[in-house]
C-alpha cells in the first residue's frame, strides 16, 4: 500500500490500511484531489471530484468541481504512462490579462502546457473528512496535450517518467557545450553584455508589433537592426502578459517624434492580446551557433571525438 499522510501531516498508512480491510467496499468513501501547479504557486488550482469542498491540511482546501479521470495503471519498469483528465469548469467572462482570463481561455492559449499535475486519493471515514486518514499520491505528471471543446477541457497527462524519453542526454556528455547544455536566456554577447536586456512597453503597441524602451543594462539603448532575430520576448511578473513569450522575427529602431527613439519588435506569433503600456519584459538573443563565434565568447568547448549536437538523433 502507498504511504498515506493524514491531515496532521504524519504517516497514517497503517491506520488507513486497517480501516480499508475492516470496511466493506460498498461503504468506502473515496475521492480524488487534483493539484494543478506547484503547492507554493499562487495560481495553482486545487479541485476535487467530491460533492463538496475537502480540506486536507498538508495542501489546503480542494474546491468541488466537475472533473473525472481515466484509469491509473501501474507498471514495473520505466515505461511512461499517461492519463486523461476531463474537467468542466463553470463558464466565466473572458479577460484581457493572464490574471483575469478564465480557465477555458488559458487552456486554449496553451497556458497549462507542461504544467505539473498531481492526483491524490483521500480515504474518508465519514463524508467530507479528508483529514483523519488523509490521502496518498495516486498519479503525477505533466500536461502534454490540451483539447478544449464546448463546456469541457481534456488534459492528457504524461507521468514524470517522460523525462526518460531522451535517447542520449548530450548535456551530460558535453557539460561545457552550450548547444548540448540546453542554454536558456542569453544576453547580447556581441555587445559585450552580461545581463539580459530589459524593456518597458510604450504606445502604440499591438499583439505582434511591440514598441519599448530599454531600461537595462543600458537605459534607452537602441539595438541595431535584427540584433534579436531568432531570440524571444518573455514578459515579467506583474505584466498583463506575465509568463507569455514568443519568438522574434526582427527588431528595428523607430522614431516617435520629438527626438524620442525606441526599439520595435516584430514577433513570429502574436501574443493573445496587446501588452499594456508600462508592462515589462526581457529579450533573449539567439545564441551563437557557430563554433568560432561561441569560442570567441569563451563559452563553447566541445569534447574531441564527441559528435556535434546538431547530429544527434
Amino acid at each position: 500500500m502507498r504511504q498515506v499522510i493524514s491531515g496532521a501531516g504524519v504517516d497514517s498508512t497503517s491506520a488507513a490500511q486497517a480501516y480499508l480491510q475492516s470496511t466493506p467496499g460498498e461503504e468506502l468513501r473515496l475521492a480524488d484531489l487534483y493539484l494543478f501547479g506547484e503547492l507554493e504557486d499562487p495560481n495553482a488550482i486545487f479541485i476535487t471530484n467530491w460533492g463538496s469542498d475537502l480540506l486536507w491540511k498538508p495542501y489546503g482546501t480542494f474546491k468541488a468541481a466537475t472533473i473525472k479521470r481515466g484509469t491509473v495503471t501501474t507498471k514495473i519498469g520505466l515505461e511512461v504512462t499517461s492519463l486523461e483528465i476531463t474537467w468542466s469548469p463553470k463558464p466565466a467572462a473572458w479577460g484581457q490579462t493572464i490574471s483575469t482570463a478564465n480557465v477555458y481561455q488559458k487552456a486554449y492559449l496553451g497556458f497549462y502546457r507542461n504544467l505539473k499535475v498531481r492526483i491524490f486519493r483521500t480515504i474518508m471515514p465519514t463524508p467530507g473528512d479528508a483529514s483523519t486518514y488523509g490521502a496518498y499520491e495516486l498519479f503525477g505528471g505533466r500536461i502534454a496535450n490540451t483539447d478544449v471543446s464546448r463546456g469541457t477541457i481534456k488534459f492528457t497527462i504524461n507521468s514524470f517518467l517522460d523525462v526518460l524519453n531522451m535517447p542520449v542526454p548530450p548535456n551530460v556528455i558535453e557539460t561545457t557545450n552550450v548547444l548540448a547544455g540546453f542554454t536558456g536566456a542569453t544576453p547580447v554577447l556581441a555587445d559585450g553584455e552580461t545581463a539580459l536586456a530589459q524593456f518597458t512597453v510604450v504606445a502604440p503597441t499591438t499583439a505582434d508589433n511591440i514598441l519599448a524602451t530599454c531600461t537595462s543594462p543600458t537605459a534607452n539603448k537602441i539595438y541595431s537592426n535584427n540584433k534579436f532575430l531568432g531570440g524571444y520576448i518573455f514578459f515579467n511578473a506583474g505584466s498583463t502578459l506575465a509568463g507569455a513569450f514568443t519568438a522574434i522575427a526582427g527588431n528595428f529602431e523607430v522614431h516617435l517624434g520629438g527626438g524620442v527613439n525606441v526599439n520595435q519588435f516584430f514577433t513570429y506569433a502574436p501574443f493573445p492580446w496587446a501588452p499594456t503600456v508600462g508592462d515589462t519584459f526581457f529579450v533573449s538573443s539567439k545564441f551563437p551557433l557557430d563554433a568560432a563565434a561561441a569560442q570567441a565568447a569563451g563559452v563553447y568547448q566541445g569534447f574531441l571525438y564527441v559528435p556535434a549536437p546538431e547530429a544527434a538523433v
